[in-house]
């Protein structure tokens, strides 16, 4: 499912990029962009957390989102979307930012 939402992701980008260049479009594009980031993110940490653990994943898809598209034009993201593996390295940039995971007193 992963796989199908990055390849769709190119081709809407490039749809919306062919129209016009600048300003409200680009923004646009970001915006639809970074959300796609967040939900395949969060979607896909969902069951990757251990029992037990507390992780506010929209906190962390939001950061990794921010750091994958840090200083990247429309054009860039067109061109060379992101891959999971980006996505993984900051995610995990994230993290240590973060701090310690936080044990869940119920899951304790």
């Amino acid at each position: 499912m992963r796989t199908h939402s990055l390849l769709a992701l190119p081709c809407f980008v490039l749809a919306l990029a062919a129209c016009g260049e600048g300003g409200v479009l680009d923004e646009s594009v970001k915006t639809t962009v970074r959300e796609q980031l967040v939900a395949t993110c969060t979607a896909t940490a969902e069951g990757q957390i251990p029992e037990g653990l507390t992780v506010d994943l929209n906190q962390v898809c939001d950061c990794a989102a921010d750091k994958v598209m840090d200083g990247k034009s429309v054009q860039d993201l067109v061109t060379n979307p992101p891959t999971s593996a980006e996505d993984l390295t900051k995610v995990r940039e994230c993290l240590k930012e973060m701090g310690p995971v936080k044990l869940d007193p119920a899951g304790a």
